[in-house]
This record gives structure tokens, sequence and C-alpha cells, in this order.
């Protein structure tokens, strides 16, 4: 070791340079799973703020169209009455709610901009983890007697009212006048990207009877008691609607079951795949490190053949040689190693603590960083020590 040093030492520019392919390869690998494993934080963090054990029911069947989820076929299959029969027939269900949601006008003084308009119960706040910043959020009795109150998301208030005070303000919605009673905490974006603040909550019964005249609902929130019993209560629900929608035998099922375990799965599997990927991208420069290194310890056996002429005459053997060179080549990846974990590691706590950035410092990727610095070191330590073992003694004293 301390020969492997000494020969480092006294080739200290070239040293370093070797090592900087892995110095930066490795601090990329930290940093592109911090990016990574942050981005999925966020992810997980959105879907747990959409609702707590959620499970979301829509009409028709589920579709990928246009890199967004689309309903297609029947859509007019569920109904309010569906709504009651999961709360009071599924074991596991704690609350449920119909909600149906459209694009409509909304005016406000000189004010008309396009937002969504949903429509639901009382318990949507519940299911949706939904809160109230101001006011109150409507009730029972205003589901049933269709009255026209609302309560308003951060930014449909910022495209209506502007900085007006939003509270006790009456909107017009296809002429229908709403009075706002609430306005609702932040939220931000959904799992899809859509502003989930973009919206104005009216009773269910407003909103079929005053402003689509319609009697069937899109969509069923339902909240289980536990994650554990998330699959159970899909299965019965299933069941429930198909017995309920007189769905014979073979026949496809008219609505989709979507749950947050499936949505976080899917989210998942995503971030993984771009981590994965990202990571790739990152390790290439490790390659091209070891390739430095391979490059500089050819170098030098050319050097100092000499030098391995004389330890060979005096009684080192082969093991002696390949043992010394690979020792040379693990420090240089060990240091370049270890400097990138510092730099990786400095760079992802920075930016997690005065950007603004989500950031998740892995630690198995320090750990296998840390082993990865060792096995560039072995493998592209490896020839340039067979073949300075090779040399034959006589003829390697002879190199001027």
């Amino acid at each position: 070791m301390s020969i492997a040093l000494t020969a480092l030492g006294a080739r200290k520019s070239r040293t370093f340079l070797s090592s900087l392919g892995i110095v930066i390869g490795i601090a990329s690998v930290i940093i592109m799973v911090a990016i990574g494993k942050g981005s999925q934080k966020e992810v997980m963090d959105i879907i747990a703020g959409m609702g707590e054990n959620l499970i979301t029911i829509n009409a028709g069947e589920m579709k990928v169209r246009g890199g967004q989820l689309r309903l297609t076929g029947n859509v007019s299959t569920l109904k309010p009455e569906d709504v009651k029969a999961i709360v009071d027939d599924v074991p596991g269900v704690e609350l449920a709610v119909p909600f149906e949601i459209k694009q409509m006008q909304v005016k406000f003084e000189e004010a008309s901009v396009e937002t969504s308009i949903g429509g639901s119960y009382p318990d949507y706040q519940s299911v949706r983890n939904y809160s109230v910043a101001r006011g109150r959020f409507f009730e029972e009795r205003d589901v049933k007697t269709a009255n026209r109150v609302g309560v308003i998301g951060e930014t449909a208030i910022k495209n209506l009212f502007g900085d007006q005070d939003p509270l006790d303000q009456t909107i017009r919605v296809q002429r229908v006048p709403i009075k706002i009673i609430g306005v609702l905490d932040r939220k931000g974006l959904d799992s899809n990207g859509l502003d989930q603040d973009d919206i104005i909550l009216i009773p269910l019964t407003t909103l079929q009877r005053r402003l689509s005249n319609q009697t069937f609902i899109t969509t069923i929130f339902a909240k289980a008691t536990r994650r554990e019993v998330i699959p159970g209560v899909i299965a019965d629900i299933t069941d429930l609607l198909r017995e309920r929608h007189k769905l014979s035998e073979g026949k496809e099922d008219d609505f989709t079951i979507i749950s947050q375990l499936e949505m976080e799965e899917m989210k998942r599997e995503t971030s993984e795949m771009f981590t994965r990927l990202i990571v790739g991208v990152a390790g290439i420069s490790l390659v091209v490190g070891g390739i430095g290194i391979l490059a500089v310890l050819l170098v030098s056996v050319k050097e100092r053949t000499r030098e391995i002429g004389v330890r060979r005459a005096v009684g080192a053997s082969r093991w002696d040689v390949v043992n010394q060179f690979i020792l040379e080549s693990i420090v240089i990846g060990c240091f370049g190693g270890f400097t990138g974990i510092a730099l990786g590691v400095g760079i992802t706590l920075g930016m997690a603590e005065w950007g603004n950035w989500t950031l998740v410092l892995d630690w198995n990727a320090v750990f296998y960083a840390t082993g990865a610095c060792i096995l560039i070191g072995v493998v592209f330590g490896m020839y340039p020590a067979l073949k300075a073992s090779r040399l034959d003694p006589m003829k390697a004293l002879t190199v001027e």
C-alpha cells in the first residue's frame, strides 16, 4: 500500500485528473437518485392529499387518450342511489359521496371565466380532504333544498374576484345566482397535474336540477376504514354495482374502480423507471472515469517498466506487481468516489435546505456508490496490473 501511495503521490495532477470522472459520476448518481426520490415523495404526498384510503368509482371505462384518463362507453349508469347502497351494504366503507363536475362559464361583475363546477354532498370535504379556511361548507339542508350556495377554491377566487373578498358575494353560473358561503384551503395540483383549487363546489342537487338537468353521476368517491381492507372493499363494491346494474355473467363492468393503492403503485413505478433512467445516464460517467483510470495506469506501466524489472529482479513475485497496480487503481477509485460522495451529499442537502427542491437523500445510493468505487478500481486496474506482471524482468531492466 505504501508503494502504491508513493507512486500516486509522485504524480498528483495525473491522479486527480484520472479520478475526476469518478467524482462527477458518483456525485451525479447521488443527486439524481435524490431528485427521483424527492419527486416520488411529492407525488405520494399529492395522492395522500386527495383523500385518505380513497376509492374512486367512475362510470364507464377509463382509457388513456392523449396522455390523460378519459371516460368511454356508457357513462350514465351511476346514480346517487348507488352511493347509499355502498355505504349501507359494503363493510369497510366509512363514507361515500357522489360527485359530478362540469366546465362552466362563471360571471362576477365584469369578470367572466370558465371554471370547474363540482356537485356533491357535505361529506365530500371529509372524503377528499378539503377544508374550509373561511365561512362554511354547504350542509345537508342545502342539498335537500337544492340551495344556490357554494364554496370556492383559491385559483377560482383569483380569476373571478382578484383582490376582492368572495365571501357572501353572488356569482352567476349560466344565469343561475350562486352565493359564496365558504373559501377552501389550498390543495394544489392532483396526481394528473390538474389544479384542485380551480373549482367551485355546490350541492349536487343544485348542479343537477338548476344547471345540468341530469339524474346520473359520473363519479363516486368512497373512503375505506383502513388501507388493509381496500382490496376487499373493491371486490364487494364491484359485486354490488354489477347486481344493481343488472349485469349478467360475462358482461363487462359499466364502471371502473381505481383505489389509492393502485394510484400510488402506478406513480411509484413511473417515478422509479425515471430514476433508473437518469441514474443510468449518470452512470455512464463512471465508466468514463474507469476508462480514465485504465489509460493512466497503462501509461504508468510503460513509464515504470524499469522499476518493475528491478522489483522482479530482487525477488518480487508477479502477484506482488499485480497487487501494487490494483491497489493504485483502487486508491484512485476510492479517492474519486469519496470526493464524489461528499460533493453529491453536500449539493443534495444544500439544494434541499436552501433551494425550492424536494430532494430525498438515499443512503442506500451512498452505500452502493462506495462499493462502485472499489469495483471500478478492481475492474479497470486489472488489465494494466496483469500487463505489468507479465513483463520479462531481464528485458525490463534494459529499458532506458
